[in-house]
């Protein structure tokens, strides 16, 4: 059944007794003849079509149950309007799983949703729309997305008109799959279609402009001081273990106007800390310009304080990057450069194209050129093939380098790369190798960390009394301390740069009391000058 006619004199619909009562014989004839329900495209009252009775009736809420009046407000003499939604205050909300690279697409989807007039929010329960960003880079996080789509089944039927994206490289990965597993799905968007996702979605918001369930609230400014800014998408390795290739296809490079476009967007929106982002986001080329060229001309744009980038691959990081990191005050010394394995053998089997001595190279000229710089890394155990002698050189190189911090991966075999055709190690040798390396990494971080106890750092607060050093260390700046401070009075505010006295230390933070106030010009000088009154 794809139409169902009603008709009733228009007075009579005037009449709410008359509109029940009608509404229940609606219902008995409905089920009289085994309607289908989701097949059923709209209900004609008199010549008018009143689709809003139809979501009720598909969706099997408020209208089955008898405690809905038959709609007759709205039109002339009582009849029911067919007029759109106020799709301009409708909400949406997103749950990302993955990199930050994932996190940047969210963010660039839900600018296309917001361009369009819809509301993000923090509360799903609020939403007419769910987006699912997944991941498909470990096993683990692809599960964590599945599980979590599987139960929006229960949230789309909450609600007429809710609709459910997944997007992002698991969709990329299993889009059939996906389709199949959970038919309720209203779009799935690979991570290749990504910068297609405005078109396909005012496809989606056309599909339910005759909605009118939907929820409204006042549109509000993103507000966030650090912003990403995606530069590229895919890679052209071939790392053995990666999927990325695969799901994001091979590099391409957004236009240097295109990058400075969006930074100038992301600051007039309150950004101060600009991370520019890529598979191998040091490869950016277009036309003349290379990565250092991008990293200069997006340090001159007015507004920005810190500009980071994540995640760099060993072979591009050349000397006109180290030389720009150590010379544009704007550009952060921090770095995460993975390096996946200590052992030569291992970064051969990896195809990773560097050895340990190339990398260790790396890093003692960076250090020279930024000596206070920080380091993180990505460590992969197990990977197939991993002798003990392999496992003892990755701890030998976390021992040599003191990395500040580092992310330490059980392998995860990824089906359609190289490595998932090799032998597997056993995973409990995986699990011992895994602890072994990661309580090796929290020590060196905890002791990094609490050598800068009783230090002072510059802090950027990004939300609360949160906030991070030039060197990317998270530091908690104490609230009761803020308050004992006469220099600063009142609490700190999100995009405010703070003097912080470093007073305790832990694995991954640091916490702190704000010294000296804001960071001026003047509180520099006058520092500066006691430390010669005392030096002469």
């Amino acid at each position: 059944m794809h139409d169902f006619t009603l008709h009733a004199d228009a007075a009579a619909v005037d009449d709410p007794d008359f509109a029940e009562a009608s509404l229940d014989r609606l219902k008995q004839v409905l089920f009289q003849h085994d309607a289908d329900f989701s097949r059923l495209e709209r209900v004609q009252i008199d010549r008018v079509f009143d689709r809003k009775l139809v979501h009720a009736i598909k969706y099997n809420r408020q209208v089955m149950s008898g405690d809905r009046p038959l709609p007759h407000q709205g039109g002339p003499k009582g009849v029911p309007t067919t007029a759109g939604p106020d799709i301009e205050n409708m909400k949406f909300y997103v749950r990302t799983y993955g990199c930050q690279m994932n996190v940047a697409d969210s963010n660039e989807m839900g600018r296309h949703l917001k361009a369009k007039g819809l509301v993000e929010t923090q509360d799903p329960d609020d939403a007419s729309i769910f987006l699912v960003n997944t991941c498909t880079v470990r096993q683990h996080a692809e599960d964590r997305a599945f599980s979590e789509i599987g139960r929006l089944k229960r949230w789309k039927a909450k609600r007429p008109g809710r609709k459910v994206v997944v997007t992002g490289c698991a969709a990329e990965r299993t889009k059939e799959y996906l389709e199949d597993r959970f038919p309720f799905l209203d779009l799935v968007v690979g991570a290749k279609s990504i910068e297609s996702f405005e078109q396909l979605a005012e496809r989606l918001l056309d599909r339910r402009a005759t909605d009118e369930d939907l929820d409204y609230s006042v549109s509000t400014i993103d507000q966030k001081v650090a912003a990403f800014v995606t530069i590229m998408r895919g890679c052209n390795y071939s790392c053995a273990y990666c999927i990325v290739p695969y799901v994001r296809g091979r590099e391409s490079y957004h236009s240097m106007d295109q990058i400075l476009g969006e930074v100038r967007d992301r600051v007039s929106e309150g950004a101060r800390e600009i991370t520019l982002l890529g598979q191998t986001v040091n490869s950016y080329r277009h036309g003349e310009n290379r990565f250092a060229d991008l990293l200069r001309a997006a340090a001159d744009v007015d507004g920005v304080q810190r500009i980071r980038f994540i995640s760099p691959h060993p072979y591009y990081m050349t000397d006109r990057v180290i030389e720009t990191m150590a010379m544009v005050p704007q550009v952060c010394e921090s770095l995460h450069l993975p390096v996946q394995s200590g052992s030569n053998a291992m970064l051969k089997r990896m195809m990773r194209n560097y050895t340990r001595e190339h990398y260790v190279a790396l890093v003692e000229k960076m250090r020279r050129a930024m000596p206070d710089m920080t380091l993180s890394t990505d460590i992969i155990v197990g990977f197939p093939g991993e002798t003990e002698e392999d496992f003892r050189q990755t701890l030998s190189l976390v021992e040599e380098l003191q990395f500040d911090w580092g992310f330490i991966f059980k392998y995860s075999a990824r089906e359609g790369t190289p490595a998932a055709q090799m032998d597997s190690l056993p995973q409990t040798l995986i699990e011992e190798r895994h602890q072994q390396c990661l309580e090796l990494v929290d020590r060196i971080a905890l002791e990094k960390r609490l050598k800068l106890v009783g230090t002072t750092q510059d802090v950027l607060i990004e939300e609360g009394s949160v906030g991070r050093t030039h060197t990317n260390y998270k530091v908690y700046v104490r609230r009761e301390a803020q308050a004992r401070q006469v220099a600063a009075p009142r609490n700190v505010v999100p995009g405010e740069q703070v003097r912080v006295l470093i007073t305790n230390a832990q694995r991954a933070t640091l916490e702190g009391e704000i010294h000296n106030g804001n960071v001026t010009f003047e509180n520099f000088w006058e520092e500066d000058s006691r430390v010669r009154t005392c030096s002469d």
